[in-house]
């Protein structure tokens, strides 16, 4: 004999956030898909999956790992940039020659301020 219950798998499983009952959706990357990109689409996306959803339905970002990504971008951009800056800075006082330095400083930051998508 058995017991038929028309409802969940699991009650005593449920999703929580703010001390409200969600559905938890958990968006992750492809394996070589830039993150930011992939958290700015879904970013760019919510307004119309809130809109689709059901009035008193609200759509919230809990968590979003690519904070500390961005900070280390922009990280790495600001050192590259100093680097180049004292790398010119070092030619025009070992050579003291306004052409000598311009040439290279000229030449240096397209190849080394190039992002990778």
């Amino acid at each position: 004999m058995a017991t038929v219950v028309d409802g969940v798998e699991n009650t005593q499983l449920a999703g929580w956030a703010n001390s409200k009952r969600a559905i938890i959706l958990n968006v992750q990357r492809q394996p070589g898909a830039n993150i930011i990109n992939v958290a700015d689409a879904v970013k760019a996306l919510l307004p119309m999956l809130e809109a689709s959803l059901p009035q008193g339905i609200k759509v919230d970002i809990l968590a979003d790992r690519t904070e500390t990504v961005r900070a280390s971008v922009e990280d790495v951009e600001f050192t590259l940039c100093l680097t180049i800056a004292l790398v010119v800075m070092v030619i025009f006082v070992f050579l003291r020659n306004i052409r000598a330095t311009v040439i290279p400083s000229i030449a240096v930051p397209p190849r080394s301020s190039a992002r990778s998508a």
